[in-house]
C-alpha cells in the first residue's frame, strides 16, 4: 500500500545547537498535519531506529522477522512468499552494505489524504552496496494512536548495479550511463544524483552561448523559428540544430546543438552538446531533459 504523503512540507528548525553540533534539528511537517505538532527527539529515535532494525534483518536474510514488521495494509497486497523472492534478489544483485545515508525526514500527524489516523513518517536515504553504488529510496512508516512503535507501511527502492551500468557506458557511453541513473533516480524526489561531468561542451565550437548565437546566426541557408521561447536555428549544411534558452529562463544563458554525423558508409551517429552558463544543478537537469526529449537517454534495461 502507497501511503500518500503531501509533497509540501514545512522545515522547522527546533531547538539550539550545543557544543559538537553545527546547526539545530530540522523538522519537516506536511501541511494538513496537525497545527501546532511537532515530532519528539524520542519519537524519531523510535522512527529511526525501528527501519534500522527493519535493514538489519533483511541483512541478515531473516526475512520472516523483518516481513512481521510491515503494516497490515502492506501485507494484504504483498504475501511473505513474494518479499522474501524479492529480498533475495535483491540481495544477489547489490552484494553487501557499503553505507547507507539518511537525507531527509518528513513527518504527518492525522493528515489530509492518509487512509488512517495516527503518525506518518517518510525517509528518504541513500545506499552504496559493493556491486551497486547508485541506491536510493524512502520509507514510510506508521504509528497508530496510542500504539508502542511503528510499522513499515510502504517502501520504494530505486537502483542501478554496477553490472547494468557497465553494460549502458559500453554499448553508448559512461554519459548515457549517467543519465539513466538521473532519470532513475528522479523517483527519488529528496535525492540529488551525482553531477554530470564537466565535458558537456565538447562538440560546440564556441567559447560562450554569445559567441555561438552570433555564429551560427550569421551563417548562411539557416532557418530559424522559435518554440516555447526558444531559439531555434536549423543548419541544413552541418546537419545541427541550435537550441538557445530564451532571457529570463533559469538556464539563460545556455545552447543546446544535436547534429548527425557519418561513421560509415550507411551509418551515422547523433550526438549532442550543450553550453550552459547558469547554476550547475540547473544546467544538469536541463541536459537530462533535453537527453531523454531527444533520445540521447537510452531507458530500455533488460531486466
Amino acid at each position: 500500500m502507497k501511503v500518500g504523503i503531501a509533497a509540501l512540507a514545512l522545515a522547522l528548525l527546533v531547538g539550539t545547537p550545543v557544543a559538537g553540533q553545527d546547526k539545530p534539528r530540522e523538522v519537516n511537517i506536511t501541511q494538513g498535519s496537525t497545527p501546532g505538532w511537532i515530532p519528539s527527539e524520542q519519537l524519531e529515535a523510535e522512527a529511526l531506529a525501528t527501519l534500522q532494525r527493519f535493514n538489519d534483518l533483511v541483512a541478515a536474510d531473516d526475512y520472516d522477522a523483518a516481513y512481521a514488521m510491515i503494516g497490515a495494509g502492506l501485507r494484504a497486497q504483498y504475501p511473505l512468499e513474494r518479499f522474501r523472492a524479492d529480498r533475495a534478489q535483491s540481495a544477489a544483485a547489490r552484494g553487501k552494505l557499503v553505507s547507507r545515508d539518511l537525507i531527509k525526514l518528513t513527518w504527518t500527524k492525522d493528515g489530509l489524504g492518509v487512509p488512517y489516523p495516527g503518525t506518518f513518517v517518510a525517509i528518504d536515504a541513500s545506499a552504496v552496496f559493493a556491486k551497486a553504488k547508485r541506491f536510493c529510496g524512502y520509507t514510510i512508516l506508521h504509528q497508530a494512536p496510542g500504539a508502542d512503535g511503528f510499522t513499515i507501511t510502504h517502501f520504494e527502492e530505486n537502483v542501478l548495479d554496477n553490472e547494468a551500468f557497465a553494460q549502458i557506458a559500453g554499448q553508448h557511453s559512461e554519459l548515457q550511463a549517467l543519465l539513466v541513473w538521473r532519470l532513475i533516480a528522479r523517483n527519488c524526489r529528496n535525492y540529488s544524483p551525482e553531477p554530470l561531468p564537466e565535458t558537456l561542451a565538447e562538440g560546440i565550437e564556441y567559447r560562450s552561448v554569445a559567441e555561438a548565437r552570433a555564429a551560427v546566426s550569421a551563417r548562411e541557408g539557416i532557418e530559424t523559428k522559435v518554440e516555447n521561447g526558444w531559439t531555434v536555428i536549423m543548419d541544413q549544411a552541418s546537419y545541427s540544430i541550435w537550441s538557445f534558452a530564451p532571457e529570463g529562463a533559469s538556464t539563460y544563458p545556455s545552447v543546446v546543438k544535436r547534429w548527425v554525423e557519418p561513421t560509415g558508409q550507411d551509418t551515422s551517429r547523433a550526438s549532442m552538446a550543450m553550453r550552459c552558463e547558469a547554476e550547475k544543478r540547473l544546467c544538469d537537469a536541463l541536459f537530462d531533459e533535453m537527453a531523454l526529449r531527444n533520445g540521447f537517454t537510452p531507458v530500455s534495461l533488460e531486466q
